[in-house]
């Protein structure tokens, strides 16, 4: 038999149909409510919203930033496409390109100094994309990892000796891991021990620098106060290919040559 007056709230929140879905947001993770009243100008309910109103815009927003992360590691900003020309979207995303073509002429460069070697053991040139493949992925794996902590946290020097030192430990199981599965592949292929001793083993290099390239250059990138969600990715799987490379033909060479 209790009058309405006497449970209702007399303040309500509510939000005006003019406002922007964002307020209703702000008010949905102040006050926790499950529903809001959508009122005119006169104060006049007019409908409602609910909570799944906020989860769904805060979600959209989460993964349009993961989004755009994801592209800037690899050297494009994910909403460059909408707003600019295509000459200003080309000026933009070309100079991270180019840092690839540079590597890959420098990588053409390392193969073209052992010309010999790789003529008379084509089982190096097989297993070549292989070895860049692994050492890419582990070179973007750790640079994704560093990346989390860089913006999240000030760059120390001991920051960077600590990541370093760390993936270190992983990068050699990572590395033993790799060489041994691929090593093992290309032995049972040829049938030959040393063969497969050396793109094991070069592969094991070339992982423990990878990793290594991963954690330092996103971390001197931000220590020079660029942003290294852009310019990391790119930096990175250049210098990790180079370094494969040369890790992979001196290490057959010294073995095999």
């Amino acid at each position: 038999h209790a009058k309405v007056s006497s449970i209702m709230l007399p303040s309500p929140v509510t939000v005006l149909q003019s406002q922007p879905v964002l307020r209703a947001c702000e008010l949905f993770a102040e006050y926790r409510f499950l529903a809001l009243p959508v009122v005119d100008n006169d104060n006049k309910i007019l409908g409602i919203v609910d909570i799944n109103l906020f989860t769904d815009d805060v979600v959209s927003l989460s993964h349009q930033r993961q989004l755009d992360n994801v592209f800037q590691m690899i050297g494009v900003h994910v909403s460059i496409g909408k707003k600019v020309s295509a000459w200003s979207d080309f000026k933009s995303r070309f100079p991270w390109l180019f840092c690839n073509i540079s590597s890959g002429i420098v990588c053409a460069f390392i193969a073209s100094r052992y010309e010999l070697l790789i003529s008379e053991l084509a089982i190096l040139a097989m297993f070549i994309t292989v070895v860049l493949a692994i050492s890419e992925s582990v070179s973007i794996q750790s640079m994704a990892l560093t990346l989390q902590v860089l913006l999240q946290r000030n760059v120390s020097w001991r920051r960077v000796l600590t990541g370093v030192r760390k993936e270190l430990f992983t990068s050699v199981l990572l590395g033993a891991g790799s060489g041994f599965v691929v090593g093992v592949i290309a032995y049972s292929w040829r049938g030959v021990f040393w063969q497969g001793l050396a793109i094991g083993l070069s592969i094991w290099f070339a992982v423990i620098t990878a990793c290594l390239l991963g954690v330092i250059v996103p971390t001197l990138i931000r220590k020079f106060r660029i942003d290294p969600k852009v310019a990391a990715g790119p930096i990175v799987l250049a210098a990790a290919d180079i370094a494969t490379l040369m890790f992979y033909f001196s290490t057959a060479n010294l073995i095999l040559g």
